[in-house]
């Protein structure tokens, strides 16, 4: 049984075919749209805007001819399917989302839409965001109308697929970090756009960069500087942006001299940060908070790399933390 993600945030519901195309107009593209088929119209849209990603859920009863009016809005888009198909023509390029295959949608392409009865999860991206990304991996991009559609399958598809689901539950739990604005919701849409950025990477047609073999200097330049910003949202696009080297060079090089990607080395730097805090952390500090705070989101993992780094999981060491401050006080 499909899920109906961000059920919390039902913006539009509606019967009438007009009446859901002019909505649609509004949030995502203006359209000419056709009925189909004779089942009964319905359409309706839960939708969560973030700073840089937006997540809706749409569930659409009928079959509908669907053609944008202009080129697509300056936005990414990604979909997911819970239920249901739908035929992508892409400016003359043909691709079909379904359960087993998702299609991305890339700024300033002609669209037309042959919509059949479906569930999908709806990611929505800041274009400026991914592009700044790309060409951090790439000299020259081809535009990226030319060839964006269908993301490859694999594990990469697979990781982000389940992070956005997951994501678009978690905003919906009560008190989750996730719910409001603020630091530990920034680290996931980092986290989400490195991930639709690693799996454009892989359709590319392009080449990425070079790898250059870079210096102890620049390496230890790179530590440094991820040291310094610890605590920012960060991830290797901003790290090999600030040394002025390639992303791929930078990877390459730090392994090599530190024996750790930069990614798992920001991990290692978390991992005992959270422990300082927690060694620290005042009477109504929690676990989670710290953890999410520092961009950690599956807590079982968490705790599990803490324990194999410290000897005692996090919640030993803050309730340690807790029992000290009470002797103290006593």
């Amino acid at each position: 049984m499909a899920i109906e993600f961000l059920s919390k945030h039902r913006i539009f519901a509606s019967g009438d075919l007009d009446e859901g195309a002019q909505f649609a107009g509004q949030v995502w593209e203006r359209n000419r749209s056709i009925k189909t088929d004779d089942l009964q119209y319905a359409i309706r849209w839960n939708q969560l805007d973030m700073e840089n990603i937006g997540f809706s859920f749409i569930e659409h009863d009928c079959a509908v001819d669907l053609t944008a009016q202009g080129p697509l809005s300056d936005h990414f888009r990604v979909f997911f399917h819970e239920d249901g198909s739908i035929g992508h023509s892409v400016n003359g390029k043909k691709f079909d989302s379904h359960g087993g295959n998702a299609v991305m949608h890339a700024p300033g392409t002609d669209l037309h839409l042959d919509i059949n009865p479906f569930k999908l999860l709806l990611l929505t991206v800041d274009a400026s965001v991914i592009r700044t990304a790309m060409r951090q991996r790439f000299r020259k991009l081809q535009p990226f109308s030319e060839w964006v559609g269908s993301l490859p399958e694999g594990a990469r598809l697979d990781t982000l697929r389940s992070t956005a689901k997951w994501m678009a539950c978690e905003v919906e739990r009560t008190s989750s970090p996730l719910g409001e604005a603020g630091k530990p919701r920034l680290h996931a849409q980092r986290l989400l756009v490195s991930l639709i950025v690693e799996c454009l990477s892989e359709a590319s047609p392009t080449d990425s960069e070079p790898v250059q073999d870079i210096s102890h200097a620049q390496v230890h330049l790179a530590k440094e500087w991820i040291d310094a910003h610890l605590a920012d949202v960060i991830g290797i696009d901003e790290v090999a942006t600030a040394i002025g080297v390639g992303i791929r060079s930078l990877q390459q090089s730090f392994k090599r001299v530190h024996g750790c990607s930069p990614h798992e080395f920001v991990i290692e730097r978390r991992i005992e940060a959270a422990r300082q805090k927690l060694l620290a952390a005042t009477p109504e500090a929690t676990v989670t908070a710290i953890a999410t705070d520092l961009g950690f989101f599956e807590l079982g993992r968490f705790a599990e790399r803490y324990r194999q780094h410290f000897g005692e999981t996090p919640s030993a060491t803050l309730a340690r933390r807790r029992a000290r401050t009470l002797n103290d006080d006593g």
